[in-house]
């Protein structure tokens, strides 16, 4: 049984993160990058000018030539510290058709699932593909997406266990099926789907294999590339130009503060390894 002064608080684990983001932000400006922050990370950087104070995570997006690319400059130039290390999809690393940046020297424990690769602390890094030129076609493509992912967290979970006894029930039966078909296979078909819609020559564009937001994620390509700059935690980054058009279509009045009931944080158990609680 840890001791629960070994835990890490939420003022440095999101320090940990921060510090993260700025490594991935300087590679690519390096090598003329387009890294954008999306998201509840997004919706932070405009509401409170840093994390949603309830909040503990990053997410990131580029677009997919720029996602690509950013693979391979990590893979073949020594751009990142020897304790972070890249997570993706593309190279066989990540059960998820995304990005991480992971953190070596700290350890998460999960509850909920079985053994992860991603067990340091991270920042998500997403890619922004096409999307078809309707809305009709574009909540038919999402809708095809959200089953996918709600099938591959399914096959990562861990049988018996949920917020719920219900939940934990349920997954003692539906973990065993969902693990059939293999996490690879669904990952595989919502990078399928991702692809479908060519980034240059897509008039609309959008966070595709993690959007959970479905077809809400979707924006111009013309308003997305044009950048503007944005403070989090006192730090400047990127956002896309329809910064305000993408929040108010991903949580309506975003500006208004949830009630106190829904402002649910991650609870997450964080350690540092090797006996190094203090960051």
């Amino acid at each position: 049984m840890k001791n629960e002064r070994n835990y890490l608080g939420s003022d440095d684990i999101k320090k940990i993160e921060l510090e993260i983001l700025l490594c991935v932000q300087q590679i690519c400006f390096a090598h003329s990058l387009r890294l954008y922050l999306c998201g509840g990370t997004l919706l932070g950087a405009v509401r409170h000018q840093g994390f949603i104070p309830w909040d503990d995570d990053i997410d990131v997006c580029l677009p997919r030539p720029d996602y690509e690319r950013l693979i391979n400059i990590i893979h073949t130039k020594d751009v990142l510290p020897a304790y972070y290390e890249m997570l993706c999809f593309e190279d066989g690393t990540f059960s998820h058709p995304a990005m991480k940046i992971i953190d070596k020297r700290t350890y998460i424990e999960y509850d909920f699932f079985d053994e992860r690769p991603d067990k340091g602390l991270w920042i998500d890094i997403l890619p922004v593909d096409g999307l078809p030129d309707t809305q009709r076609k574009i909540e038919k493509l999402y809708k095809k997406t959200s089953i996918y992912r709600e099938l591959l967290s399914l096959s990562l979970a861990k049988p018996g266990t949920g917020k719920t006894k219900i939940k934990g029930v349920l997954k003692l039966f539906l973990v065993p099926l969902a693990r059939i078909p293999g996490t690879k296979t669904y990952a595989k078909q919502l990078r399928k789907l991702a692809l479908e819609n060519k980034y240059l020559s897509s008039k609309n564009v959008g966070i595709v294999t993690w959007g959970l937001y479905g077809a809400h994620e979707a924006m111009l390509k013309n308003e997305f590339e044009v950048p503007i700059d944005v403070i989090f935690e006192g730090k400047v980054f990127k956002a896309a130009s329809c910064a305000e058009k993408y929040l108010k279509n991903l949580y309506g009045d975003y500006m208004k503060l949830p009630p106190v009931e829904k402002r649910k944080t991650h609870d997450m158990r964080v350690r540092m390894l090797d006996g190094k609680e203090d960051v």
